[in-house]
């Protein structure tokens, strides 16, 4: 293809001239890109006065000449003269490739323009991002930009005076040497506001200065003096894009001493005109130009070869090896001779990318008095003598937040940290956070130099990684590019890089945002659409919806959710069925969305999360516009919710007037277990699991527990089950088997804890009913160690799990003999949740105290429990009442007995014992027949049974019930007693001398230690407690 810029025939399929650099485009079409250039629009100034003062060939004349001058300095400082428009025209720097330096050279090109006009000129210069592409379908047979940034360089040049160049702050803060003057705030045609300009006075002589590096750059001195006396080295800098590489180097550059030549030659990499490249950079290495070339005095072969390599000579006619051998040597003697007469620094860029040839240069170490700096991204040379690496990192916080304030003085401490930290410490992300006056990043124009550099096939697969995700296959990037997509290259010239599960990420900060910046919508819809087609067909149906909706699909997204969901929650992955419906819930609207809240209601219904549930529901009870089947299933997803957290509220609907299958399993949760059953009748099939667990609630209340276990093992056989089920019917066949005096088989019940996808306080409902089978057993231990982590996971708790953490800590309390301990632990845990049955365990340790105060607080908790329905509550408080009668020397027989019944009622094994020992100790001092009838029934009713606390009371009970008959109980006696208080009570029993009171001693008991010392007071045991008007005890 023939050059358009320079006239040179390359080969077919080159993307740039061999010759000038310039892009080649097919001349069949055009592309549609985004780039972000520096624009200038230069204009004549009063030349309406001038045409209509002078004939128009004169007119014509003067204005072509100075046109043509102005874009000559346009297309100098490496700008693209887009179009004439009259008087003036536009030009753009950074098509069809961005330099580092071009809002440098659009502003210096404008000033030439400006100074050398033969009319009055002036110029604007503003940057950004445009669309380059083309306009009225290419007929124009050329390309144009479009964007904010050419329309505001227009107004900027038309609001100059003449002699002016005029810019706006991002193309000054792009160049940090550049010198303006805002001025007063202008009003521009076609903007809201007045905006303000600044006047270009020119750039600062110097270097910009260096922050950090002072360490390398001090390593550069050391070798620069070596080489001036007569040595040579090979400096690698290397490290990753944007980490300050180049302008470390160009900063030693410029700050060399007088004696020392220093070049920075032109990027000599793949896909630049190398031989271009070569003649400016020798034009820069010879002091006199290009005139010096006979001052070399190379030898005439030698010659021949540079003035080949630099575009002034034919091909040589050699093979390639043998041209590239001689092209090596060749520079390689240019170098050595030029450094004859001063030590010289030549600098070459960007040597991960470079031309094999130059490549080979540098492997060869470079001649006495030269100092080589290589700035690479990696280390591509290995060790030899002259070979030194320097690698740079990024800058420290202090280091990167002094360069912020550098480029933004005006920013306080706390923005401009917060500003360093998002630079990961890489110079090149500073000065994209620095760029624009909101502090968002803009990373396109720094990038866009490097994203140049790259193949077209390298840039597109990098484009398609930036616009599918922060990590991607690698397998999916070939897909949609193509197999041929350099993605090797781009790993290795630190682009991308791979992470610990094999996918591809951008390298650097902002790298991603600034190549997502050059996609155009149309072709990020297309990816995202490539992108879903291509995960569904890997099964992966997530990341398909995520591309779906990005490619603007959102009804589809929004189904695949859904199927996401669902398919996650049948494989029992539950935190991504919870992902799935909320972005199903996210992405519906209208009906569709109510459908999809009350989706995700039930999947954290099912998952324990209640108040997300509630809130759920809540979002389609507030839709008045709600259709009556999806209200009413909101009500019963509320209804649950609110049961589970203990918060129940009134009901907004009756029973009989429920539709909706949904609300009639919900309600029956709230009624007597045979209207319960009523309300059931025949549900769905997805409900049947759910009702097993509600029939089962109703059995166990009413006592028949062989049933509530049967509906809960038919629970736990079902496939459709959640895991707040699975854990409720465990802890209720726990219950059921327990109530049926099965301890063992009710703790092998509790082995497997909750569902880890539960929320914490799950776990201590299951530990405080481990902890009251743990005390049954006799496995006081185990009962605290479940205990503690019980009371730490309950702390955020709802009631209901609060009240049985409670229950069962109270209950240890007591049974271990901590009665204060019990009563300050009850106190605290009534204020939080005052339910009956906390009231009445409270009272049961104050029964349990001695002292007029106890008594007094017992009898207030008793009119507060007065009315109770709860069997167990009542239990309670009738055997509180015994015990502090008995205490008193008042009656106690009816309050024990009922005691009894009402345990027997509720199928509560440990308050059956507890009220059984407690009877037989009354019956002992009035009728020992029932007294001995009552102790060897308890005896054979715990045997075996695992109840082992109880059946050790139940030994001692019948063991004093024969000593009272004058009968030897000593193979009762044989046994190991499990609480203090057991041990104290078997040692008063034993025959031989009565044992010392330090035995006797098991404070922490109340009333029970006074009645253990009357016992052992007697020589003979004697039954019943003291009476208060006995006398104290010595």
């Amino acid at each position: 293809m023939v050059c358009p810029r320079c006239g040179y025939t390359n080969a077919p399929g080159d993307e740039n001239c061999a010759h000038c650099g310039n892009a080649l485009l097919p001349s069949s079409g055009f592309i549609q890109e985004r780039r972000w250039v520096s624009v200038v629009f230069f204009d004549l100034s009063r030349f309406t006065e001038y045409a209509l003062a002078h004939p128009l060939e004169d007119t014509w004349a003067a204005a072509n000449t100075a046109l043509q001058s102005a874009a000559g300095h346009a297309r100098l400082f490496g700008g693209h003269v887009d179009k004439f428009f009259g008087d003036g025209f536009l030009s753009v720097f950074g098509v069809p490739r961005s330099q580092e330096s071009d809002a440098k050279a659009a502003l210096e090109a404008a000033r030439a323009m400006v100074a050398s006009s033969p009319l009055p000129g002036r110029a604007g210069v503003a940057s950004g991002l445009v669309l380059r592409t083309p306009l009225g379908g290419g007929l124009a047979g050329d390309q144009t930009v479009l964007g904010p940034a050419v329309n505001l360089s227009q107004r900027l040049s038309q609001a100059a005076p003449p002699g002016e160049v005029w810019t706006d702050a991002t193309t000054l803060r792009l160049v940090r040497s550049a010198m303006g003057e805002a001025l007063p705030p202008q009003p521009l045609k076609g903007y809201a506001e007045p905006l303000t300009p600044f006047r270009y006075l020119g750039l600062r002589e110097g270097s910009p200065g260096m922050v950090g590096r002072q360490s390398e750059y001090a390593r550069l001195q050391e070798l620069l003096e070596e080489v001036a006396q007569g040595g040579a080295y090979r400096v690698v800098l290397s490290g990753p894009m944007g980490v300050g590489k180049s302008h470390l180097a160009q900063h030693f550059v410029a700050t060399l001493g007088p004696g020392r030549r220093g070049l920075v030659a032109p990027r000599l990499t793949t896909g630049v005109a190398l031989r271009y490249a070569l003649r400016q950079g020798l034009q820069e290495l010879l002091p006199e130009g290009l005139s010096g070339l006979r001052s070399l005095e190379l030898p005439e072969r030698l010659r021949s070869i540079l003035t080949f390599s630099i575009g002034l000579d034919e091909h040589p006619g050699l093979s390639a090896a043998e041209l590239d051998a001689l092209l090596v040597e060749t520079w390689w003697q240019v170098v050595a001779r030029v450094a004859q007469r001063e030590p010289l620094v030549l600098v070459l860029e960007d040597m991960h990318n470079a031309d094999p040839t130059v490549l080979e240069f540098t492997r060869r170490p470079p001649p006495p008095g030269v100092l080589l700096l290589l700035v690479a991204r990696q280390n591509r040379w290995g060790s030899a003598p002259d070979l030194v690496p320097l690698e740079l990192g990024p800058l420290s916080l202090e280091e990167t937040q002094t360069l912020v304030l550098q480029a933004r003085p005006e920013l306080g401490a706390a923005t401009s940290l917060h500003l360093a930290e998002a630079s990961g410490g890489f110079p090149l992300a500073v000065q994209a956070l620095s760029l624009t006056n909101t502090g968002e990043p803009e990373p396109i124009p720094l990038y866009q130099p490097r994203l140049d550099s790259l193949p077209r096939l390298a840039r597109v697969a990098l484009q398609a990684s930036a616009v599918l995700g922060p990590t991607v296959p690698p397998e999916l990037v070939r897909h949609l590019v193509g197999e041929e997509a350099d993605l090797t290259r781009l790993v290795g010239e630190g682009f991308l890089e791979g992470d610990e599960r094999g996918q591809l990420r951008f390298a650097i900060p902002w790298l991603r945002e600034a190549t997502l910046g050059q996609v155009g919508g149309q072709q990020v819809q297309i990816w995202h659409q490539q992108a879903a087609r291509w995960y569904q067909r890997q099964g992966r149906l997530a990341e398909s919806a995520t591309h779906l909706e990005a490619a603007g699909e959102v009804t589809a997204a929004y189904r695949l959710w859904r199927v996401v969901a669902q398919s996650a929650w049948n494989e029992e992955n539950y935190p991504g069925a919870i992902l799935g419906y909320l972005e199903a819930l996210r992405l519906a609207e209208g009906t569709v969305r109510l459908n999809a809240a009350l989706e995700a209601g039930e999947a954290h219904l099912g998952l324990g999360r209640y108040v997300e549930a509630r809130e759920l529901a809540d979002l389609v009870l507030q839709t008045l516009e709600a259709p009556q089947a999806l209200h009413e299933r909101a009500l019963a997803i509320r209804l649950e919710a609110l049961l589970e957290l203990g918060q129940p509220e009134p009901l907004r609907i009756s029973p009989s007037s429920a539709q909706e299958p949904r609300l009639r399993l919900a309600l029956a949760r709230t009624l007597p277990p045979p209207e319960a059953r009523r309300l059931l009748g025949v549900l769905p099939g997805n409900l049947e699991a759910p009702a097993h667990l509600i029939l089962a609630r109703g059995w166990l209340k009413e006592g028949h527990l062989t049933r509530a276990q049967a509906e809960c093992e038919m629970y736990l056989d079902q496939s459709a089950t959640t895991p707040v089920g699975r854990f409720q019917a465990r802890l209720l066949l726990a219950q059921t088997l327990w109530r049926q005096f099965r301890p063992q088989e009710a703790w092998e019940v509790l082995a497997e804890g909750p569902d880890e996808v539960l929320p914490p306080w799950f776990s201590a409902s299951h530990e405080a009913a481990k902890a009251a089978l743990a005390l049954d057993l006799g496995d006081f231990p185990q009962a605290e160690r479940s205990l503690e982590r019980a009371l730490v996971l309950a702390e955020e708790a709802p009631q209901p799990c609060f009240e049985a953490v409670s229950l069962s800590y109270l209950r240890f309390l007591e049974e271990s003999g901590r009665l204060e301990e019990a009563q300050e632990f009850g106190e605290a845990a009534v204020a939080r949740a005052p339910t009956p049955i906390l009231l009445a365990h409270l009272a049961l340790t104050y029964a349990l105290t001695p002292g007029q105060k106890a008594s007094a607080m017992l009898d207030r908790l008793m009119r507060g429990l007065e009315g109770v329905e709860d069997l167990e509550a009542q239990t309670l408080c009738s055997l509180a009442m015994g015990l502090r009668a008995h205490y008193e020397g008042r009656s106690a027989h009816s309050h024990l007995r009922r005691s009894v019944f009402l345990a027997r009622q509720a199928h509560h094994p440990t308050l059956y014992f507890y009220a059984l020992i407690a009877l037989g100790e009354v019956l002992e001092a009035h009728n020992l027949k029932k007294a001995l009838a009552l102790s060897q029934y308890l005896l054979s009713h715990t045997a075996g049974r695992g109840f082992s606390v109880g059946h050790g009371y139940a030994r001692l009970l019948r063991a004093q019930s024969l000593l009272k008959a004058g009968r030897e109980p000593l193979s009762l006696l044989e046994f190991q007693p499990i609480t203090r208080l057991a041990r104290a009570w078997q040692a008063a029993l034993l025959p031989g001398p009565r044992p010392p009171r330090a035995e006797l001693r098991v404070r922490g008991y109340g009333i029970l230690e006074v009645w253990l010392r009357w016992l052992n007071h007697r020589a003979q045991p004697r039954v019943g407690w003291p009476s208060r008007s006995e006398p104290d005890l010595p």
